[in-house]
């Protein structure tokens, strides 16, 4: 539900949160990087799977420097050198990615404990 006050409309706290840090890629090279003191861009790119490209890593890092999460270091040299780390107010996204990475875990183990039951229930019929 959202709040009108003077003519504007005023985002709940959790559609900013996901704003932030919400979509395909932000939470996940968030996640990455809580690993990390500092990660480099090709590094990061092989640690999401190389399902990335780099031109939309390249845009998701940017956005989040925009708030603030993380920081970019150029090392201006040749041949280039670039580095990113989670800034302290970037740590601080750690108090809520691990109960959602655990409650993501219970969510996989259920669906695959429906599916083996939904598996199981077809053997049985053809038995």
């Amino acid at each position: 539900m959202r709040d009108v006050r003077e003519g504007f409309t005023l985002k709940s706290a959790i559609e900013t949160t996901f704003d932030v840090v919400g979509g395909k890629w932000k939470g996940v090279i968030l996640w990455k990087m809580l690993d990390v003191e500092t990660i480099r861009f090709n590094e990061l790119k092989r640690a999401l799977g190389g399902k990335i490209s780099s031109r939309i890593l390249s845009k998701e890092l940017r956005m989040l420097c925009d708030e603030g999460l993380i920081e970019r270091k150029d090392y201006h040299s040749v041949p280039p050198k670039v580095e990113y780390c989670l800034t302290e107010y970037g740590k601080s996204i750690e108090a809520f990615m691990v109960p959602m990475n655990e409650w993501g875990l219970q969510h996989q183990s259920r669906k695959e404990s429906k599916g083996e039951m939904i598996v199981n229930s077809k053997k049985m019929q053809k038995e």
